[in-house]
């Protein structure tokens, strides 16, 4: 009796993001780390601003950014007017507007802002990825 000895095919990963990089913009640290563990299979370059200031400093600097995830709460400069500065910038950067707090309006205001897309927290890691895969 023989044994088959082929290799098992080990299934690849279907978002393979090697070379674009992603740009976080969220204050809370834990929210930051979820997208770190949520992202790490795809071997994007993620990127961490912590406030909305960060985050257009960050895409003044860095040419490279392939998409944003924008936080609407965050300290000074918030997500809404961070959305618009950027877009000032670079109009056809991508931005992903997310928020636990789903106010009345906020989701249009954020499109009003220049938002691409809007999702609510708790982000689910499939809707995550398959929102992020419309633009990369």
């Amino acid at each position: 009796m023989e044994i088959n000895k082929e290799k098992s095919e080990i299934p690849q990963f279907e978002h393979d993001w090697t070379g674009k990089v992603i740009l976080i913009a969220e204050d809370v640290e834990t929210s930051n780390k979820f997208f770190n563990a949520a992202l790490k299979r795809t071997n994007a370059t993620l990127l961490w601003a912590k406030t909305g200031k960060e985050a257009v400093d960050i895409v003044l600097s860095s040419p490279q950014i392939d998409v944003i995830l924008m936080d609407l709460n965050m300290p000074g400069l918030n997500g809404f007017e961070a959305t618009r500065k950027i877009k000032e910038i670079r109009k056809t950067i991508p931005i992903i507007v997310q928020t636990a707090y789903l106010l009345s309006g906020e989701e249009k205001m954020s499109y009003e802002a220049g938002a691409d897309e809007f999702i609510s927290k708790p982000i689910k890691f499939a809707i995550l990825l398959e929102t992020l895969k419309k633009f990369i």
